[in-house]
């Protein structure tokens, strides 16, 4: 009896190799997504779109031209960080915090910040972590925009309070819900420079591994901040204008 021959080169029996999915398409998509995402937030954040502002996604991918869905994926994730919440009908409305809920905020900040250099002190990175900050701490300059300055003070700040920490997500956190605040801020040169000089004594009293002096240099820090905003003319709670008429959003426009 003949005893039949697997048959070779892509015929029946012999083995397949395994085909890759395509993936292109998926990059794209997520792209797209994180583009629309950090756009909107960069307008949120900086005070381009006011508290109470309507996000119809309809509208915002007919002015960014692309499709709703990397749209929808952007106002998620930026629900998810407080920043947006949803409404009826596909709409998504920039949250708005009272005066009281800014401040009471930059209190529950200090309270953290504590937690979190406490925490530093003890750990084993406590050099490395010093190293950074004091690189971070260079980066700031009183000629700075405020996008910028804002962007070094929060790497200095993650630099000292470790940047895997729970707590120190808990603090970014925060810090992003106040910082469309901060823009809105006079950004005089007095503060600025305040804020220099409480950076240099808070690593002094790290490097020095003095507990209370650095509990005493963060209170003092954040309390500056808080102090700014107070007597700052920040227009904070909902906004006066039309909230349904979204700014042009003219950062889009390339």
């Amino acid at each position: 009896m003949a005893v039949a021959k697997p048959r070779i080169n892509g015929h029946k029996g012999a083995p397949r190799a395994k085909q890759q999915p395509e993936k292109l398409e998926l990059v794209e998509r997520h792209t797209l997504a994180d583009s629309v995402y950090a756009q909107l937030r960069t307008a949120i954040v900086r005070g381009q779109l006011r508290d109470g502002a309507k996000l119809k996604q309809v509208e915002l991918a007919e002015q960014l031209g692309v499709s709703r869905v990397p749209v929808r994926e952007a106002l998620r994730r930026l629900q998810a960080e407080h920043l947006v919440a949803a409404e009826p009908f596909q709409c998504f409305v920039v949250t708005t915090l009272t005066r009281p809920q800014v401040m009471e905020l930059i209190d529950l900040r200090e309270e953290l910040e504590v937690i979190a250099l406490k925490q530093s002190l003890k750990s084993p990175d406590l050099e490395r972590r010093i190293r950074e900050a004091k690189a971070a701490a260079k980066a700031l300059s009183l000629s700075q925009d405020d996008q910028s300055w804002l962007a070094s003070d929060r790497d200095f700040h993650r630099a000292l309070n470790g940047g895997t920490t729970a707590v120190t997500a808990i603090i970014e956190d925060i810090r992003e819900r106040v910082h469309r605040y901060l823009y809105s801020a006079p950004a005089v040169a007095r503060r600025r420079s305040g804020v220099l000089k409480e950076h240099a004594a808070l690593l002094a009293a790290f490097q020095a591994g003095d507990e209370q002096a650095v509990e005493d240099a963060i209170r003092r820090h954040v309390r500056g901040t808080r102090k700014h905003l107070e007597q700052s003319d920040v227009d904070v709670g909902p906004s006066e204008v039309d909230s349904s008429a979204t700014a042009r959003l003219d950062i889009f426009q390339s």
